[in-house]
Formats: C-alpha cells, structure tokens, sequence
C-alpha cells in the first residue's frame, strides 16, 4: 500500500506530483502530503483524507524539487502527524516511505535523543539516515543496512539532494520528456510523461538530477542500469457512471471481447513457449485473485492436469515441496500484491516454470516472471474488483482450453459467449430487504461455491456487513447453529449435476427459519424464495454471469447504506506489504 511521487523539474513539480498521488490513490487514502524545497528550507504540507484535501492546500504553490505521498496506515492512526512526508528532527531531510520497518522499535530505542513527532516507523527511518555520516546517498545506504522489512523511499535535503531506493516495495525512475526526471511507485504515473523508465532492484539506489540520474548498489558502487520502454496503458472504463465500480461492472462484456480477440489474434498461448506436457499446475494469490484461482484449478482438472491452489501468505512461508515439472501461475490484478511477489521470487531461484496472470503492463510481478498471460480489463479505480475479476476467470478458462487442445475448435462457442453476455442487474426492493438481515450466508457447491466466496467478499469489503461463504454440504457441520429468523441465505445454483443437492440443503435452511435468496439459471419456483433469476450461458462460465448481480448487490448495499464503494474503510487496491 501507500504511493510515491517526487519530481525534480523546471516546470511545476507540485502540480505534476499531486497529479501522480490522484492515480496512487488506489494504494491508500487515508492522508497525503508533499515535501517541497523553497529556499534552502524543507515545507511539509499534509492533510488528512482523499488527495482533494491536499490539492486544495497547495492550489497556486509553484517548486522544482517536491516529493509526495498517500497513505494507507500500518503504523499509527490516520492523523496528520502520522501522514508523510517525514522530517528528521533537524528539518534536513524529509522522507516519504512505502513498506514496513520491522525492527522500528528496537531502532527507536537506540535514538534517544530525538523528539519523535509521529507514531510511524518511517519518521524513525528518517531520523536514522540523518544520524550517519557522508552525503545523503551515503546516509541512506548505511542506514538501510540496519534496517529490517521493506522499504520503497524518496528522499530530499535541505542542500536539493534527491535520492531513492528500494527493497521489497516498487519503485521506478524515468527522465521526463518534457525535461526533469520523477520517481514513482507505479510505472502508470509516468504514462504520457516519459517514454522509458528503468525498474530498481532490491537494494539499489539511485541519486536524481534535472538531467541525469545515477544508479548505486548497497555498497554504493556506482552500477549501469537499462532502460525499459513504457507499455501502452488501456484507459480507465469508457463507460461513465457516478462510481468506478458501477462502470466496471458495465464494462465486464467489453474487456472480455477484448480478451478474447487478442488471445486469438496475437498467439499469446503459443508465444509462451511452454512445455507440451505440464503435469501439474499449481495457482498462488491473495483475496479475489485467490478466488479466480480456485475456479482455474477446477478448468484444470476438466482438462486432465492436476491442480492446486494456495494462498500467498501461506504458502510463502509453509513447507511447500516444489515441483520442478509443475508450472506456478501467480494471479495478481495489479502485479504488486507483495505475498504473491514473494512466492515468485521463491519460485523463480529455485528454477521453477513461473508464469504471472495480471492486469498491468510494466508490473513487478510479470518482469520476475518473465511469461504472461494478460487480461486485457483495462485499468481498474475501484477497490473491489470486478471486471478485472471476471477477465481472470476467463482467461484461466482459456488458458485450460488451450491445453486441453480445445481452444481454436471452440472459437466459435466463445465468440457467442461473449456477444451473448448479459448483465443481471439487481433491484432496490430487493437490496432493500436484504438489508433488513442481521445475518447473511452465501453458500453453493462446487463452482458456486466459489462465487459464493467472492460474492461475499465483495458485499463485507464495501458495505462492512458481517457475513461469510460456506460449501452448502458444510453447513450440518457446524454452521446450521447460526441459522435462524434473523438469517439470509443466499444461494447460488448454476450447476445441473449438484441442483437436487443444494436444493436439498435449503430446505435445512427454511426449516430453522432462515430466509432463502436463490440467485440460478434454473427454474426453481418455491414462494417462499426471493428469486434473482440468471440468463442460461455456457455451463462453465456460469460463474461470471452469476457473479455480476452479486456485485450489483453489493454496490448498491454500499450506497444505500451512505458508504463510497469505491474506497472502503480500512482497505486499497494494491497490497504491497504484508
């Protein structure tokens, strides 16, 4: 979480930095800031809340060197005192810090001497590079030696020094085409401002000036670096509405006909240049990604490859036994999620087939990989992901197709798949009724019982209602106890072989009181339900069209309960620490 940018330029680096916060605002709103150079002295403007607060507190304000930040807490309440940027308690050097220092107390300890003003690790950080000796870069290598965790930092002196460095968090410098150089944390910033940039690796560091930059290893060795060439970035949903998510969820047919034309188009499989056989494949994410994941590994086994799933977190600190024939998929819409990175890295110097599923060009997760299978949603703003979600589950559907041999001979199905897409939207009364529930259970089987974990997801991150998925069959283990007047139980039933057995389990459910709402493509007529009924589509892509009434549902629960479903408390798009 948490953004960067600083700018260094003739032109006014206060606008072109706020300008780069307002498109990091997914990794973090809770407060901003900027440090600017004026006169040989460091100015912190900060303010708590979205980067409209902090525009309106700099509006008219002109400088050449400026860095800023928006934050998501990890340490310390979301106060302005605990907003970056960070001074050092002589006003030296200001610092802004994406990542977590987690040895921050026993440094904290050390420094005795210092009035802390904050509650953060990075106000320690900051005060740590100015207690060493040498230059700033010299003061920041030494410094970041004895600290432990994860670090993405842009610094600035009193004296206009400006110096970067990273370790386990994103950061990225180009030379600005207009003049001037910039430091961000995701490539996306310097869209339409630089046609290259290059990528710093952990541990190396890099001083910038107006017309030069200058890259160190931590020994502050003076290295070479190549320049990367900026991607075409899609532009955010063409369809307008009054949130994101709204016009994301709208936007879910177009990006899957574009998947699927450029999955035919440009040979993206056969580009891969994999094994012919792959006799295991195992799937590694956080959150929705991991929910994607879990119905690629079923469109797996349909095509006769072993497969399993597991989540970052777990798997990159368990006593996973790699698989030298397997292939590792890391789904991640951003490409930045940090436990997903950190498998990667394992993954890729033990010598293992890696291949990353993201959304976004340029990103960490897809230069450790090297292969990767695109989604082609186009930028996704809204926290809670949607489009992005549904361009994961296809492709992965795609990709099992393609090694099951099937996917050319069934262009023509997909193609009426795609054009025959239809959105099940969902009404107010409806939303109405199931607010009046003090208890809500999304339960299904197989396939639906996946979407039933996305969908309950979606409706907790953005309405902070207290509800949670359970394998139908699941529930007389345990879970019926809950059941009661007070309970809804909506229930996905998109799968032929399982409808007797669902059904089944909802007549459990109506005889401990417990209201029933069926969302299927079946004709189940029971009174007593409350019915959301889904278009008849391709059996296995079933779970795309169940899912999108259930995030209309959640979106306009959010609403109806006064919330902004696009930047739900306490969460951001991307996570980047752990």
């Amino acid at each position: 979480m948490c953004g960067i940018c600083a700018c260094l330029s003739k032109q006014n680096s206060v606008q072109l930095v706020v300008d780069g916060l307002k498109k990091l605002e997914y990794r973090g709103y809770d407060s901003a800031g900027i440090s600017y150079l004026e006169n040989n002295e460091i100015r912190t403007i900060k303010t708590v809340g979205e980067i409209c607060h902090l525009e309106e507190k700099v509006n008219g304000l002109f400088a050449n060197l400026v860095i800023g930040h928006t934050r998501w807490a990890t340490h310390g309440a979301v106060e302005e005192k605990n907003a970056h940027p960070h001074l050092s308690m002589s006003n030296k050097i200001s610092l802004v810090h994406n990542g977590i220092i987690e040895n921050y107390k026993a440094l904290k300890s050390e420094l005795s001497t210092i009035n802390f003003r904050s509650d953060t690790d990075s106000e320690v950080f900051v005060n740590l590079i100015d207690l060493e000796e040498g230059d700033l870069l010299q003061k920041f290598i030494h410094a970041s030696k004895k600290v432990q965790g994860s670090f993405a930092v842009a610094l600035i002196s009193d004296k206009g020094d400006f110096v970067v460095g990273k370790r386990e968090s994103p950061l990225y410098v180009a030379h600005l085409s207009d003049g001037g150089v910039m430091a961000t944390s995701d490539v996306y910033v310097l869209n339409n401002l630089a046609t290259n940039f290059f990528t710093l690796k952990d541990d190396e560091f890099a001083v910038l000036k107006e017309n030069e930059i200058s890259f160190y290893n931590k020994n502050g060795e003076k290295i070479h670096k190549k320049c990367e060439k900026m991607q075409k970035f899609d532009k955010i949903s063409a369809i307008f509405e009054k949130t994101h998510m709204k016009s994301e969820i709208l936007e879910t047919k177009n990006v899957l006909k574009t998947t699927l034309e450029n999955y035919f188009n440009q040979n993206i499989f056969e580009n891969l240049n994999l094994p012919k056989k792959i006799k295991e494949i195992n799937l590694i994410a956080c959150g929705t990604a991991y929910h994607s994941a879990l119905l690629g590994a079923e469109y797996f086994k349909r095509a006769s490859i072993p497969a399993h799933v597991y989540v970052a977190s777990e798997f990159r600190y368990g006593n996973e036994i790699l698989n030298k024939n397997a292939l590792y998929i890391f789904v991640s819409q951003s490409g930045e999620t940090a436990d997903t990175i950190a498998c990667a890295k394992i993954c890729k110097e033990k010598k293992m087939k890696c291949l990353a599923l993201t959304n976004t060009p340029n990103c960490f997760l897809n230069q450790i990989c090297k292969k990767v299978l695109p989604t082609f949603a186009g930028r996704e703003i809204a926290v809670a992901s949607t489009k992005a979600y549904s361009c994961q589950v296809f492709v992965l559907f795609l990709f099992s197709l393609y090694l099951k041999g099937e996917f050319y001979q069934l262009k023509n199905l997909l193609e009426e798949f795609v054009a025959d897409f239809k959105f099940t939207d969902i009404n107010d009364k409806l939303v109405d009724e199931v607010l009046t529930y003090k208890k809500i259970f999304f339960v299904g089987r197989e396939e639906d019982y996946v979407t039933a974990l996305e969908a309950s997801l979606k409706l907790k991150e953005i309405t902070y209602i207290n509800c949670f998925a359970i394998a139908s069959g699941e529930l007389k283990h345990g879970t019926l106890a809950l059941i009661d007047k007070n309970s809804l139980v909506i229930a996905i039933c998109t799968q032929e072989k399982i409808k007797d057995k669902l059904i089944s389990n909802l007549e459990e459910i109506e005889a401990r009181g417990g209201k029933i709402m069926l969302v299927s493509n079946f004709d189940i007529r029971d009174e007593n339900y409350l019915t959301l009924k889904l278009p008849n589509s391709f059996p296995l892509l079933m779970p795309i069209v169940s899912i999108i009434p259930l995030q209309f549902l959640a979106l306009k629960s959010s609403e109806k309960l006064g919330y902004n479903p696009d930047k739900p408390r306490n969460l951001a798009k991307s996570v980047t620490v752990e």
